[in-house]
């Protein structure tokens, strides 16, 4: 087995049985596809918070700040492009954001790990924007697993039919 098909058993193990259980006790009226889009669009929100604080509260120069800008409009590009393909998840089907984001969910965790790192090893002058760095790209982890989860179809209500002779006595 190579190194690839490891990483990807291993980031299929962790939306399986993880993340998929998670999103099949979600309610109905809050998917996980829904839930997942709202965690990205927070994520983007904390993402351009910490680089706002680096920026005019903590006095660093924009230009040194130039590549926490760039990822902030990559970020941004990324939302735009998942909710252009909301309309392919659909509730009972597979969901074809799991294949598309297979080499996406294992970098975002390796990221995660290096942010987490990160924020526990810089200066404490940075400390705060980098534990909202670190909180951004957690729930752009968990957002992006929750965007990959099967969307479960909608509970069916037993028609009229079903209710008076299911379990009427002969």
């Amino acid at each position: 087995m190579t190194v690839g098909e490891s990483i990807t058993r291993v980031d299929l193990w962790i939306l399986d049985r993880v993340f998929q259980p998670l999103a099949d006790r979600l309610p109905q009226r809050l998917p996980a596809f829904e839930a997942g889009m709202s965690l990205l669009f927070g994520s983007l929100m904390l993402s351009g918070a910490a680089t706002a604080a680096m920026i005019f509260l903590l006095g660093m120069d924009p230009f040194s700040a130039m590549f926490d800008v760039l990822i902030w409009v990559l970020w941004v590009s990324f939302y735009l492009g998942v909710n252009r393909v909301r309309s392919l998840v659909r509730p009972g089907f597979v969901n074809p954001l799991r294949t598309m984001f297979l080499g996406l969910r294992p970098i975002s965790l390796v990221f995660l790990v290096y942010s987490a790192w990160q924020g526990s090893t810089v200066d404490a002058h940075y400390a705060l924007a980098a534990w909202f760095n670190t909180l951004a790209n957690a729930t752009f982890t968990i957002g992006v697993y929750l965007a990959s989860c099967n969307v479960k179809p909608p509970e069916q209500q037993a028609s009229v039919w079903q209710r008076d002779f299911a379990g009427a006595p002969d």
